[in-house]
Protein backbone atom coordinates (compact mmCIF):
# COMPACT_ATOMS: atom_id res chain seq x y z
CA UNK A 1 0.00 0.00 0.00
CA UNK A 2 1.16 3.46 -0.72
CA UNK A 3 0.77 6.80 1.49
CA UNK A 4 1.26 10.14 0.72
CA UNK A 5 2.05 13.14 2.91
CA UNK A 6 1.37 16.79 2.09
CA UNK A 7 3.86 18.84 4.36
CA UNK A 8 4.32 22.53 4.31
CA UNK A 9 7.17 23.06 7.29
CA UNK A 10 8.99 26.29 7.39
CA UNK A 11 11.68 25.84 9.39
CA UNK A 12 11.32 22.27 9.59
CA UNK A 13 9.26 20.87 12.92
CA UNK A 14 6.53 19.57 10.93
CA UNK A 15 8.67 18.06 8.68
CA UNK A 16 10.49 15.95 11.55
CA UNK A 17 7.08 14.90 12.36
CA UNK A 18 5.93 13.42 8.80
CA UNK A 19 9.31 11.68 8.85
CA UNK A 20 8.95 9.81 11.92
CA UNK A 21 5.05 8.86 10.39
CA UNK A 22 6.86 7.72 7.31
CA UNK A 23 8.93 5.68 9.92
CA UNK A 24 5.98 3.72 11.78
CA UNK A 25 3.89 3.49 8.85
CA UNK A 26 5.43 0.03 8.19
CA UNK A 27 2.80 -0.98 6.16
CA UNK A 28 3.08 1.43 3.55
CA UNK A 29 5.45 2.94 0.98
CA UNK A 30 5.25 6.75 2.16
CA UNK A 31 5.85 9.51 0.34
CA UNK A 32 6.60 13.21 1.48
CA UNK A 33 6.04 16.10 -0.85
CA UNK A 34 6.78 19.20 0.66
CA UNK A 35 4.81 21.92 -0.36
CA UNK A 36 6.24 25.24 -1.89
CA UNK A 37 4.73 27.81 -4.63
CA UNK A 38 4.21 27.18 -6.95
CA UNK A 39 3.33 23.04 -6.92
CA UNK A 40 5.84 21.95 -8.98
CA UNK A 41 5.49 18.16 -10.07
CA UNK A 42 2.93 17.27 -7.29
CA UNK A 43 1.70 13.79 -6.74
CA UNK A 44 -1.41 12.89 -7.68
CA UNK A 45 -4.00 11.64 -4.53
CA UNK A 46 -5.33 8.92 -6.35
CA UNK A 47 -2.06 7.64 -6.47
CA UNK A 48 -2.70 6.77 -3.14
CA UNK A 49 -4.30 4.62 -0.32
CA UNK A 50 -3.45 6.71 2.33
CA UNK A 51 -3.15 10.65 2.06
CA UNK A 52 -1.77 12.50 5.08
CA UNK A 53 -1.33 16.79 5.72
CA UNK A 54 0.80 18.54 7.44
CA UNK A 55 0.93 22.26 8.74
CA UNK A 56 2.10 23.95 11.50
CA UNK A 57 -0.27 26.36 13.29
CA UNK A 58 0.20 30.05 12.48
CA UNK A 59 -2.31 32.58 14.67
CA UNK A 60 -4.74 29.31 15.34
CA UNK A 61 -5.02 28.27 11.74
CA UNK A 62 -3.61 26.81 8.51
CA UNK A 63 -1.24 28.71 7.00
CA UNK A 64 -2.08 30.22 3.91
CA UNK A 65 0.16 28.37 1.69
CA UNK A 66 -1.58 25.22 3.06
CA UNK A 67 -5.33 26.14 2.47
CA UNK A 68 -4.70 27.37 -1.27
CA UNK A 69 -2.78 23.95 -1.85
CA UNK A 70 -5.42 22.15 -0.26
CA UNK A 71 -7.98 24.14 -2.32
CA UNK A 72 -6.14 23.04 -5.69
CA UNK A 73 -5.80 19.59 -5.28
CA UNK A 74 -7.88 17.23 -7.36
CA UNK A 75 -10.73 15.60 -6.24
CA UNK A 76 -11.14 11.87 -5.21
CA UNK A 77 -12.56 9.33 -7.84
CA UNK A 78 -14.64 6.71 -7.36
CA UNK A 79 -14.68 5.89 -3.46
CA UNK A 80 -14.13 8.24 -0.77
CA UNK A 81 -10.11 7.80 0.92
CA UNK A 82 -8.92 7.83 4.18
CA UNK A 83 -7.23 10.85 5.03
CA UNK A 84 -5.14 12.29 8.34
CA UNK A 85 -3.82 15.92 9.12
CA UNK A 86 -0.63 16.30 11.52
CA UNK A 87 0.02 20.03 12.90
CA UNK A 88 2.78 21.39 15.27
CA UNK A 89 2.24 24.21 17.38
CA UNK A 90 4.73 26.14 19.61
CA UNK A 91 2.36 26.32 23.12
CA UNK A 92 0.22 23.30 24.05
CA UNK A 93 -3.56 25.24 24.11
CA UNK A 94 -6.25 23.59 23.18
CA UNK A 95 -7.81 26.19 20.30
CA UNK A 96 -4.99 25.00 18.30
CA UNK A 97 -6.39 22.20 17.25
CA UNK A 98 -9.07 23.61 15.29
CA UNK A 99 -6.48 25.22 13.02
CA UNK A 100 -7.59 22.83 10.00
CA UNK A 101 -11.43 22.94 10.13
CA UNK A 102 -11.42 25.01 6.67
CA UNK A 103 -8.99 22.38 4.90
CA UNK A 104 -11.23 19.33 6.30
CA UNK A 105 -14.59 21.41 5.18
CA UNK A 106 -12.75 22.29 1.75
CA UNK A 107 -11.84 18.75 1.32
CA UNK A 108 -14.66 16.52 3.04
CA UNK A 109 -17.07 16.94 0.11
CA UNK A 110 -14.65 15.95 -2.20
CA UNK A 111 -13.79 12.72 -1.40
CA UNK A 112 -11.23 12.60 1.58
CA UNK A 113 -12.51 10.88 4.56
CA UNK A 114 -10.57 12.04 7.51
CA UNK A 115 -10.07 9.46 9.81
CA UNK A 116 -7.35 11.12 12.74
CA UNK A 117 -6.07 14.22 13.57
CA UNK A 118 -2.87 14.92 15.62
CA UNK A 119 -1.48 18.15 17.33
CA UNK A 120 2.39 18.05 18.51
CA UNK A 121 3.84 20.83 19.93
CA UNK A 122 6.95 21.49 18.93
CA UNK A 123 10.05 24.22 19.39
CA UNK A 124 8.79 27.69 19.09
CA UNK A 125 10.35 29.55 15.95
CA UNK A 126 8.82 32.74 17.49
CA UNK A 127 8.55 34.84 20.71
CA UNK A 128 10.40 32.89 22.75
CA UNK A 129 13.54 29.99 22.66
CA UNK A 130 12.56 26.85 23.98
CA UNK A 131 15.34 25.74 26.57
CA UNK A 132 17.04 22.22 25.54
CA UNK A 133 14.77 20.38 28.41
CA UNK A 134 11.63 21.76 26.46
CA UNK A 135 13.25 20.44 23.32
CA UNK A 136 13.79 17.21 24.41
CA UNK A 137 10.29 16.43 26.43
CA UNK A 138 8.96 17.76 23.09
CA UNK A 139 10.13 15.41 20.77
CA UNK A 140 10.04 12.24 23.13
CA UNK A 141 6.82 12.92 23.80
CA UNK A 142 6.03 13.64 20.06
CA UNK A 143 7.46 10.38 18.86
CA UNK A 144 5.48 8.27 21.17
CA UNK A 145 2.72 9.83 19.85
CA UNK A 146 3.18 9.46 16.08
CA UNK A 147 4.19 5.84 16.52
CA UNK A 148 0.68 5.39 18.55
CA UNK A 149 -1.12 7.54 15.89
CA UNK A 150 0.33 5.37 13.28
CA UNK A 151 -0.52 2.01 14.82
CA UNK A 152 -4.46 3.26 14.55
CA UNK A 153 -4.15 4.41 10.95
CA UNK A 154 -2.60 0.98 10.07
CA UNK A 155 -5.51 -1.07 12.32
CA UNK A 156 -7.93 1.39 10.57
CA UNK A 157 -9.08 3.04 13.76
CA UNK A 158 -10.83 6.25 13.63
CA UNK A 159 -11.15 9.29 15.72
CA UNK A 160 -12.83 11.95 15.79
CA UNK A 161 -11.42 15.17 13.84
CA UNK A 162 -11.52 18.21 16.02
CA UNK A 163 -14.18 20.99 15.18
CA UNK A 164 -16.23 23.58 17.05
CA UNK A 165 -18.79 25.73 15.33
CA UNK A 166 -18.19 28.36 17.46
CA UNK A 167 -14.62 28.70 16.66
CA UNK A 168 -15.69 28.10 13.36
CA UNK A 169 -16.64 31.78 13.55
CA UNK A 170 -14.36 33.39 15.13
CA UNK A 171 -10.85 32.23 14.08
CA UNK A 172 -11.44 33.29 10.71
CA UNK A 173 -11.13 36.60 12.20
CA UNK A 174 -7.38 35.85 13.71
CA UNK A 175 -7.14 34.54 10.35
CA UNK A 176 -6.15 38.41 9.24
CA UNK A 177 -2.18 37.02 10.38
CA UNK A 178 -2.82 36.24 6.39
CA UNK A 179 -3.34 40.11 5.24
CA UNK A 180 -0.84 41.29 8.03
CA UNK A 181 2.10 38.98 6.65
CA UNK A 182 1.85 40.78 3.18
CA UNK A 183 1.83 44.10 4.54
CA UNK A 184 4.59 43.82 6.64
CA UNK A 185 6.72 41.96 4.50
CA UNK A 186 8.35 45.68 2.82
CA UNK A 187 9.45 46.06 6.25
CA UNK A 188 11.56 42.66 6.48
CA UNK A 189 15.12 43.74 6.27
CA UNK A 190 18.59 42.29 5.88
CA UNK A 191 21.84 43.91 7.57
CA UNK A 192 24.30 43.73 5.04
CA UNK A 193 27.02 44.24 7.31
CA UNK A 194 26.53 41.00 8.92
CA UNK A 195 25.18 39.00 5.80
CA UNK A 196 27.71 36.80 3.99
CA UNK A 197 25.17 36.17 1.10
CA UNK A 198 25.07 32.84 1.67
CA UNK A 199 21.32 33.10 -0.05
CA UNK A 200 20.40 30.52 2.35
CA UNK A 201 17.16 32.74 2.66
CA UNK A 202 16.38 32.89 -1.02
CA UNK A 203 16.53 29.00 -1.51
CA UNK A 204 14.26 28.66 2.35
CA UNK A 205 11.45 30.85 1.54
CA UNK A 206 8.82 28.79 0.21
CA UNK A 207 7.18 31.64 -1.93
CA UNK A 208 10.10 32.74 -3.33
CA UNK A 209 9.42 35.95 -1.95
CA UNK A 210 13.30 36.83 -1.26
CA UNK A 211 15.90 38.55 -4.30
CA UNK A 212 18.91 39.99 -4.13
CA UNK A 213 19.78 43.30 -5.98
CA UNK A 214 23.37 43.00 -7.30
CA UNK A 215 23.63 45.91 -8.46
CA UNK A 216 22.08 47.59 -5.07
CA UNK A 217 23.66 45.10 -3.30
CA UNK A 218 20.62 44.81 -0.97
CA UNK A 219 17.99 41.48 -0.57
CA UNK A 220 14.23 42.61 -1.72
CA UNK A 221 11.43 41.50 -0.12
CA UNK A 222 7.92 40.69 -2.06
CA UNK A 223 4.20 41.31 -0.86
CA UNK A 224 3.53 37.00 -0.50
CA UNK A 225 5.31 36.80 3.15
CA UNK A 226 4.01 33.99 4.85
CA UNK A 227 5.29 34.48 8.20
CA UNK A 228 6.56 31.50 8.61
CA UNK A 229 10.53 32.93 9.64
CA UNK A 230 12.39 30.17 7.59
CA UNK A 231 14.10 33.41 6.40
CA UNK A 232 15.54 34.45 10.11
CA UNK A 233 15.37 31.54 11.69
CA UNK A 234 18.29 29.72 8.64
CA UNK A 235 20.14 32.68 8.84
CA UNK A 236 23.72 31.76 10.16
CA UNK A 237 24.31 35.62 11.19
CA UNK A 238 21.18 36.54 12.25
CA UNK A 239 20.94 39.10 9.82
CA UNK A 240 17.63 39.58 9.13
CA UNK A 241 14.83 41.62 10.86
CA UNK A 242 11.75 40.12 10.60
CA UNK A 243 9.96 43.87 10.42
CA UNK A 244 7.46 44.81 13.32
CA UNK A 245 7.62 41.28 14.66
CA UNK A 246 11.40 41.93 15.19
CA UNK A 247 11.20 41.21 19.01
CA UNK A 248 9.54 37.73 19.17
CA UNK A 249 12.88 36.55 16.47
CA UNK A 250 13.96 33.34 17.10
CA UNK A 251 17.49 32.09 15.19
CA UNK A 252 19.13 28.94 14.93
CA UNK A 253 18.42 25.49 14.39
CA UNK A 254 17.68 23.54 17.64
CA UNK A 255 19.57 20.60 17.09
CA UNK A 256 16.41 18.49 18.01
CA UNK A 257 17.20 14.69 17.31
CA UNK A 258 21.08 15.86 19.01
CA UNK A 259 19.11 17.44 21.78
CA UNK A 260 16.39 14.30 22.55
CA UNK A 261 19.75 11.79 22.31
CA UNK A 262 21.35 13.46 25.20
CA UNK A 263 21.48 11.83 28.52
CA UNK A 264 22.42 14.49 30.38
CA UNK A 265 19.52 16.82 29.68
CA UNK A 266 16.48 16.07 32.10
CA UNK A 267 13.53 14.28 31.06
CA UNK A 268 10.26 14.94 31.36
CA UNK A 269 10.23 18.56 32.03
CA UNK A 270 6.98 19.46 31.80
CA UNK A 271 5.73 19.22 34.93
CA UNK A 272 4.29 21.04 38.22
CA UNK A 273 7.69 21.72 39.20
CA UNK A 274 9.26 23.29 36.67
CA UNK A 275 6.25 25.52 35.10
CA UNK A 276 5.42 28.67 36.92
CA UNK A 277 3.10 31.29 35.56
CA UNK A 278 2.37 31.78 31.68
CA UNK A 279 4.55 28.54 30.89
CA UNK A 280 2.73 26.83 33.16
CA UNK A 281 -0.77 27.98 31.61
CA UNK A 282 0.63 27.30 28.09
CA UNK A 283 1.72 23.28 28.53
CA UNK A 284 1.28 21.53 31.31
CA UNK A 285 -2.23 20.69 30.57
CA UNK A 286 -1.31 19.34 27.32
CA UNK A 287 1.36 17.31 28.71
CA UNK A 288 -0.40 15.80 31.32
CA UNK A 289 -3.12 14.41 28.87
CA UNK A 290 -0.53 13.03 26.83
CA UNK A 291 0.86 11.12 29.96
CA UNK A 292 -2.85 9.79 30.76
CA UNK A 293 -2.91 9.18 26.97
CA UNK A 294 -0.22 7.47 26.36
CA UNK A 295 -0.09 5.46 29.92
Amino acid sequence: MKCIIYVFSGTGNTRLIANLYKDFLTEYQTTIYDIKSPALNCPDPNDYDLIGFGHPVHGFNAPKLMYDFCKNLPAIKGNKKSAFILTTSGEGLRVNNFASQMIVRKLQGRGYHFVQQERYVMPYNMIFRHSPQMVKSEYLYAKKLAEYSCKNLMAGKESPVHKCNILSFYLPIVRILWLYARIQSPFMKVDMNKCIKCNKCIKACPYGNISFDSQKNKFKFGNDCLLCVACSFGCPKEAISIGLLNGWRVNGDYKILQTASDSSIEFPYFTSKNLKGLKRWAYLKYFQRLDKFLK
